[in-house]
């Protein structure tokens, strides 16, 4: 699912924590299959998950919670606009109906 310089990058990350934390790399590794692939597909999630040994729910669970991963297919471009209360009372929220 993954090239091999992607799994060498994951096996570096993997490197950097002792074997019983594997899950410390979980976001260095959906990182770099988003890098590769574009988005994470629930298989892709999957596979990351397995590769570096945990529950697919637990990066199931970190994917979902950063907004930082694609979990559809993205364009180019990817906007964000920030609509908490500071940025709404700045417009934000009339700037993301735009």
């Amino acid at each position: 699912m993954l090239s091999q310089e992607s799994l060498k990058q994951i096996d570096k990350e993997l490197a950097k924590y002792p074997a019983e934390r594997n899950r410390s790399a979980v976001m260095s590794a959906l990182r770099i299959a988003q890098t590769e692939l574009g988005w994470l597909s629930t298989d892709t999630i999957a596979f990351v998950a397995d590769y570096i040994r945990i529950p697919a729910t637990q990066a199931m669970e970190v994917a979902t919670f950063y907004g930082m991963y694609n979990l559809k297919p993205v364009g180019k471009y990817k906007l964000a606009v920030c609509t908490n209360l500071p940025c709404a009372l700045r417009g934000g929220v009339n700037t993301a109906e735009y």
